[in-house]
């Protein structure tokens, strides 16, 4: 198996034993050929994680590219969303002493895992996988970095919303200075003079040193009781404090992305058991939700000009689950195919497939927050 064929094999989603998936995918591709798992995993080492990296940021790059007259924002900017999630990793010694542990007794071997996600258009900017020890400050830096380092930078305005925990002096004036827009929550105790003003849109200068930087304060009451305080940098013509509630609570999307990314793509479920197959099965993985998103939209817009005109009591969506689960046997068989031809014509069917796994938009239907449990970290395939 060469080079190509590996990286498509490792992108096809692996959630069985190797040598089953490895008989399967070259079934699927009509090769009366085989591969033993050992020799698999001997190649798979050859194999640079940053190869997988530099994919999903291509997906990225073409996405916005070829989408660009059709990119969705809210006032003028691309909206995205930073937020952190821990991951589970199979039990294995290396992987506890280079990523770090959690959980009961602090012995499960755990990573920590960031998302840049653009929300209104569904695509995961950035994302990073590092040890428990790095911190979230650190990672949502990273994520700004490579924001700026989109061909797409400077055709629109960014905006980043942000949970607690992320305030802080220096990342704000990092994203002041590189020109990127804010809304952050914070906690109590982040400032006191943020503490000490009443419900409503106030205007402060944080101050560190001899450096000062103008926000806007805006704090208001939840239905459950709470307070809620929120900081940014836009400007004055940005009024009301429903707007900014609103604004916030845009950044809902990313927990059910998570939740796509480790319920349906099954991130956990990794198929190597060395630090750079961790790495390698994460990025895979991130190019797949990025390339899901291309046939979702397409289908998408099948199923609309299909429901024109019909009175029916809901409108209807794409499945995702189902999507995923199309993608994971049609997909990689299609890129492999070396005739061009043919190899549109199975795209145009997979899309085709999807206009039919549809689901009604319920309003007023939320899942409720829960925690996000390992299913996997026990997981003792012999892979690697």
């Amino acid at each position: 198996m060469g080079f190509k064929r590996l990286v498509y094999f490792l992108l096809s989603m692996i959630k069985e034993s190797s040598q089953t998936a490895l008989d399967r995918f070259f079934a699927k591709n009509g090769e009366d050929t085989s591969m033993s798992q050992q020799a698999f995993s001997l190649a798979r080492q050859k194999i640079k994680w940053q190869a997988f990296l530099e994919l999903f940021i291509i997906t990225v790059n073409i996405h916005y590219r070829i989408h660009m007259e059709e990119i969705n924002r809210w006032k003028g900017f691309r909206i995205h969303a930073i937020d952190g999630i821990k991951l589970s990793l199979p039990n294995d010694p290396p992987l506890r002493k280079y990523f770090g542990t959690s959980g009961a007794g602090n012995t499960s071997p755990t990573a920590q895992a960031s998302m840049l996600y653009d929300i209104l258009n569904k695509l995961v900017v950035d994302a990073q996988i590092e040890p428990m020890s790095t911190d979230e400050r650190t990672l949502a830096q990273k994520h700004i970095n490579q924001l700026t380092k989109l061909e797409s930078f400077e055709e629109w305005k960014e905006l980043i919303l942000f949970d607690r925990g992320y305030a802080s002096f220096e990342l704000i004036n990092e994203l002041i200075e590189k020109k990127i827009y804010f809304l952050m929550r914070v906690r109590a105790k982040f400032s006191t003079e943020i503490d000490e003003l009443s419900y409503g849109n106030h205007k402060i200068e944080l101050k560190q040193g001899e450096k000062s930087i103008p926000l806007r304060v805006i704090k208001f009451r939840l239905d459950s009781g709470e307070d809620e305080t929120l900081i940014t940098d836009l400007g004055k013509k940005y009024k009301g404090i429903q707007t900014f509630k609103a604004l916030y609570f845009k950044r809902w999307p990313i927990e059910t992305k998570y939740n796509e990314i480790k319920n349906k793509l099954e991130v956990e479920n990794f198929s190597g058991r060395l630090v750079d197959n961790i790495r390698q099965d994460f990025y895979a993985t991130m190019v797949i939700t990025n390339l899901a998103v291309d046939f979702i939209n397409e289908a998408q817009e099948m199923v609309d000009e299909d429901q024109k005109g019909k009175e029916n009591k809901y409108e209807y969506k794409i499945n995702v689950n189902q999507t995923i689960g199309v993608l994971k046997d049609r997909l990689i068989q299609t890129i492999c195919e070396e005739d061009h031809k043919k190899r549109m014509e199975m795209f145009d069917e997979i899309t085709r497939a999807l206009e039919s796994k549809i689901i009604p938009i319920r309003p007023n239907r939320s899942l409720p927050r829960t925690r996000r449990k390992a299913k996997f970290h026990h997981n003792h395939k012999s892979n690697c």
